[in-house]
């Protein structure tokens, strides 16, 4: 599909700046701003795509307001279009100029990219699925801590920190779990990845939260999303040896954890692990080759909506 129109909106805390062509306008970030925005501007909503970047929540209000006028709206990475400002050799920065930009980004991606919205209930795991990273990274923080003091008075400090963040991170995991129960496909998703021996309740409900994409993506894209795909390194006469860098750092750190348990208890995936062993394989290397062969199986079994046999 081509659009006619591309639609670059620079967010900001209290207002948009909206560019349409080479004419940029800057309106409240309000619903009643947006709707005279629109009677202004009357565009055939269908041949116009409605490009923003990522701000992490205040491009809400108006990707949900374009997308229910009927136009298509792609949230694009803020790295990417860096990266794409860079290529352009743009090095002044305004919010005008970074509206502008955003309408030849969308110009310049390819259709694939453009990909359908999450839903309110996808957006709502995602939120508990962040608040629940937060407060277990807290509670890493203050167990940390508790190691290191020896006054008695600081030591109960630090327990009743830890005594709330246990029942708060018992609070968003069980609203998590009733989000995911509470929707079909969701709780058919939850169910069909516990019947893998290593995935346990808190590592699918991470993959349902942290990781929307899994039966949707291919292995390739699902591996490099989580960051498990080796990336190779070479450059003319060097040869450097392919690491896995990038990808979701919470998903991952909870698939370490299940790939430790399916290296144990999981007669597929510990015979593929002792067998990398025996090749020569170091023993953290093997577990995340184990991690990436857990996770295409799972991404299979999502798709496919077939259960996890040995």
């Amino acid at each position: 599909m081509v659009f006619e129109n591309y639609w670059g909106v620079d967010v900001s805390k209290n207002w948009l700046d909206i560019a349409t062509g080479n004419r940029v306008m800057r309106i409240n970030q309000t619903k009643e701003a947006l709707e005279e925005f629109l009677v202004e501007n009357a565009i055939n909503e269908a041949n116009t795509l409605v490009i923003l970047e990522s701000t992490g929540g205040y491009e809400q209000l108006a990707v949900d307001y374009f997308s229910e006028k009927g136009f298509t709206v792609h949230v694009a990475h803020p790295t990417k279009v860096k990266s794409f400002a860079r290529a352009k050799g743009r090095l002044a920065k305004t919010d005008a100029i970074d509206a502008k930009l955003l309408g030849e980004y969308g110009r310049f991606i390819d259709i694939s990219e453009i990909r359908n919205l999450p839903s309110k209930i996808a957006r709502k795991l995602r939120s508990l699925g962040s608040r629940l990273e937060e407060l277990k990274e807290m509670h890493h923080q203050e167990s940390c801590r508790l190691g290191i003091v020896s006054e008695s008075i600081t030591k109960k400090s630090i327990n009743s920190i830890l005594n709330i963040l246990k029942k708060e991170i018992a609070l968003i995991e069980n609203k998590a779990l009733e989000v995911v129960k509470s929707s079909v496909e969701l709780k058919e998703k939850y169910d069909l990845l516990r019947t893998m021996k290593g995935v346990g309740p808190t590592l699918s409900l991470t993959l349902i939260c942290s990781l929307p994409e899994l039966g949707v993506a291919n292995k390739k894209e699902i591996a490099a999303l989580v960051g498990v795909a080796p990336i190779t390194n070479q450059s003319g006469q060097k040869a450097g040896k392919a690491m896995t860098r990038f990808g979701r750092h919470n998903v991952r750190r909870i698939l370490y954890m299940g790939a430790l348990v399916a290296c144990r208890y999981n007669t597929k995936f510990k015979h593929f692990y002792h067998k990398l062993i025996e090749a020569g394989k170091p023993k953290k290397v093997a577990i995340v080759a184990v991690m990436r062969k857990m996770l295409v199986i799972l991404n299979a079994m999502i798709m496919t909506k077939t259960a996890f046999s040995t």
